[in-house]
């Protein structure tokens, strides 16, 4: 009975149905894929025309002149200033924060008091902020020059 069901013909009409079904589901994905994909571009060149009319506004320029601005303010700021100010005798007021321990006082058991008193100095004062941004512009600038590609 078996025999007589799995016949050349019956054979070919079911290998033919699968065989055409797969095709046009293949065809049917690779054009979904295909209009995803004329989507997405579509979608790039108009992301790329918005920035570049965005850059038209602004123009690249002037974050430039800002960052290099910046830039030039603290290397003032961190090389020449300290050599420079101290000729102009310009007074600076600087918080000194000192810590007295009582009098008698045997081992510090007897806790310790801060006072507070203000000195003036005549030059420029160099904290521990401009020689961290100077660290930083300098490996900022570095970096970028070792990830720049030509």
């Amino acid at each position: 009975m078996l025999e007589g069901l799995l016949t050349t013909e019956f054979l070919s009409l079911i290998g033919g149905s699968i065989t055409g079904f797969l095709f046009k589901a293949l065809a049917e994905k690779r054009a979904n894929e295909q209009e995803r994909f004329n989507r997405m571009m579509e979608a790039s060149t108009k992301r790329n025309v918005h920035a570049n009319e965005a850059v038209k506004r602004v123009g690249m320029e002037a974050g430039k002149w800002v960052r290099r601005t910046i830039v030039l303010a603290i290397l003032f700021g961190t090389i020449l200033a300290p050599f420079l100010l101290p000729f102009f005798d310009i007074p600076v007021v600087v918080e000194l924060t000192e810590r007295k321990y009582a009098p008698l006082d045997l081992f510090g058991l007897f806790g310790t008091t801060e006072t507070v008193s203000f000195e003036v100095i005549r030059g420029y004062l160099f904290t521990q902020e401009n020689r961290q941004i100077l660290v930083t512009i300098v490996g900022f600038y570095f970096g970028a020059a070792v990830g720049k590609s030509r």
